[in-house]
């Protein structure tokens, strides 16, 4: 039988895979957690300064930053033709963290986390397309202007990174769904100015109570949707507590006028219940269900034996 036209496979040209095209050219720093979550900076010089001074090459939004913070150099070796990455701390306030340790100096590899401040950043190494890719992440992240957390599409974009990251190193992760309970009611009872100021204050309770390379989203309406990069099950339910417990001790006012919110959490873990972001939201959205269905205020996990609840 004979093929069609449009059955055949097309064939690169040599000259385009010989072209720098598929190689991994480009150096990356990526915003992991800060004040640019999604943006890359790419690191086109032999020396970079990153700090919070406008006149540091990466300017670094963030207060606990120095002005000049760390310089990162890049030399050829010849021998393994390849580039290497040496950082310094110039003698910052705060220190410079590389993958959680406290560092002054060292070559850094790719896949390695440095935290300045509140602003986490990752060494990548991208090809042509991965260098596009990274570019349109970040024209594409928002935020929500209410709360603060991203949208939902921003924190998709973000978690189809990090899941990449946690396959190709064998990484835990967990996906927090957050709803709050009876939410209508206080519409009902105190008006919309109320019930925005409400999920404004949840927006900044869920910042607080989660870490600094944590990322929250305001997934639509009242639901909140979180993932935490390297936690195990143990350690999201106990970040979840920590979450519903804030919110629930936390009395929100308005003019005079008191209101009291909780919120019910599901919770899913990377790898163990998905390997992509449709599985573990749909995973997390289902232990929420049940939270809701078992009274709410409360966390429902794989860690739990039974629904928790602080009432």
């Amino acid at each position: 039988m004979p093929h069609k036209a449009h059955d055949r496979t097309l064939a690169i040209p040599r000259e385009t895979l010989d072209s720098g095209r598929f190689r991994k050219a480009n150096a990356s720093l990526v915003v992991l957690q800060g004040a640019e979550i999604g943006r890359d900076f790419r690191l086109r010089r032999m020396v970079t300064v990153l700090g919070r001074s406008p006149d540091a090459d990466v300017r670094i939004l963030d207060d606990l930053a120095s002005r000049e913070h760390v310089r990162i150099s890049v030399k050829w070796d010849r021998e393994h033709r390849r580039a290497t990455f040496h950082l310094t701390d110039l003698g910052s306030t705060n220190g410079t963290l590389v993958n959680n340790r406290r560092v002054e100096s060292m070559e850094l590899s790719e896949g390695d986390k440095i935290q300045i401040g509140g602003t986490v950043l990752k060494l990548v190494l991208l090809d042509e397309i991965e260098a596009r890719y990274h570019e349109e992440v970040r024209h594409r992240i928002t935020y929500d202007q209410l709360t603060g957390l991203l949208t939902r599409e921003s924190l998709y974009l973000a978690l189809e990174m990090e899941l990449r990251r946690c396959r190709k190193y064998d990484l835990p992760l967990a996906v927090l769904m957050m709803d709050l309970d009876h939410f209508k009611s206080v519409n009902d009872t105190h008006g919309h100015l109320m019930g925005s100021h409400v999920l404004s204050e949840v927006g900044r309770l869920i910042r607080e109570s989660i870490r600094m390379d944590d990322v929250s989203a305001r997934y639509g309406g009242e639901e909140f949707l979180a993932y935490l990069p390297e936690r195990s099950a143990g350690e999201a339910l106990r970040a979840a507590e920590r979450i519903r417990r804030a919110i629930q001790l936390e009395p929100i006012r308005l003019d005079g006028v008191t209101v009291g919110i909780t919120i019910s959490i599901g919770i899913a873990s990377f790898p163990e219940h998905g390997q992509d972001l449709k599985a573990l939201v749909g995973h997390a959205d289902r232990e929420l269900y049940r939270a809701k269905k078992a009274g709410r205020n409360r966390v429902c996990g794989a860690a739990a034996t039974r629904p928790r609840s602080g009432a």
